[in-house]
């Protein structure tokens, strides 16, 4: 049996650690808004390249992070 895929919303708030409120205010939609495609899961085509962004963002600031902490390690050498 195959795993079902985590909600887009859910996996950015998590990440994000942010409630699906907090979400909707920082993209400036209303909750309900939010709500309905956490329960549908029929997210609009922009929301959905937009949400993906903010995960490759998050990613990528992780990533750069790590960088950082393996030049300081480096720098100490």
């Amino acid at each position: 049996m195959a795993k079902e895929e985590e909600n887009l919303i859910k996996k950015v708030c998590k990440e994000y650690g942010v409630t699906q409120i907090e979400l909707a205010m920082a993209l400036d939609i209303p909750r309900g808004t939010i709500s309905r495609w956490v329960s549908t899961k029929n997210i609009p085509r922009t929301a959905e390249l937009a949400l993906n962004l903010m995960l490759k963002n998050r990613e990528l600031e992780n990533k750069l992070e790590s960088f950082k902490i393996f030049r300081d390690a480096l720098n100490r050498l």
